[in-house]
């Protein structure tokens, strides 16, 4: 009969300390360079865009409860909807997957410490927030009503030329993916293991 090893540790103590309580504070969220963190961080903000992006699915469906305008006009409701879909396609089903939780398991699956270049993970990171508040800025303030394709026939008819900025802000958003993307392909290509 076999006889298991009860002095084999295998906690999070064989590990270091663990990234939730590593160190403390708020600065040392926001400038960690540990790809964990920063998993956690884009899962956490693109949950508070899935919300936001229900609060105006709600709203729409408030309005389509009876016949008629309830609760907006139909142009309000055209803004709702261009927010609602623009907030869920460009704020949360892009980055979700791929950043959130690419970036907590890409390198615990290659058994690497972390991704081959973690500031410029950071950044990404920053890059999209400040994406995200530029296009939620823009859509708000340009009342744009042209469904979140933003297509011709529609948004050049859209005043103030919110559609431009918009259309701006998802560029910024393009670019974090792009890093985020360029970031995993190298960490999968120089971080893997021999044999993988």
């Amino acid at each position: 009969m076999s006889t298991l090893d009860a002095t084999f540790d295998h906690g999070s103590e064989a590990h270091g300390d663990n990234y939730l309580n590593h160190s403390h504070g708020l600065k040392s969220w926001l400038l960690t360079l540990d790809h964990k963190r920063i998993g956690v961080m884009y899962m956490i903000s693109t949950t508070a865009a899935l919300m936001l992006g229900g609060v105006f699915a709600l709203l729409l469906r408030t309005e389509l409860l009876a016949p008629g305008p309830t609760i907006m006009q139909a142009d309000t409701y055209n803004r709702m909807f261009t927010l609602h879909g623009a907030i869920m396609v460009f704020l949360f089903i892009i980055p979700s997957i791929p950043a959130g939780l690419g970036n907590f398991l890409v390198p615990i699956m290659l058994g690497a410490k972390d991704v081959a270049f973690p500031r410029l993970n950071l950044a990404s990171y920053y890059l999209w927030v400040f994406g995200a508040i530029f296009f939620v800025t823009a859509m708000l303030m340009g009342s744009i009503d042209t469904g979140w394709t933003f297509y011709t026939p529609y948004s050049v008819t859209t005043a103030a030329g919110g559609v431009v900025w918009a259309t701006m802000g998802v560029f910024i958003l393009g670019f974090s993916s792009i890093f985020t993307g360029l970031n995993f392909i190298v960490s999968i290509h120089k971080l893997r293991p021999n044999g993988m």
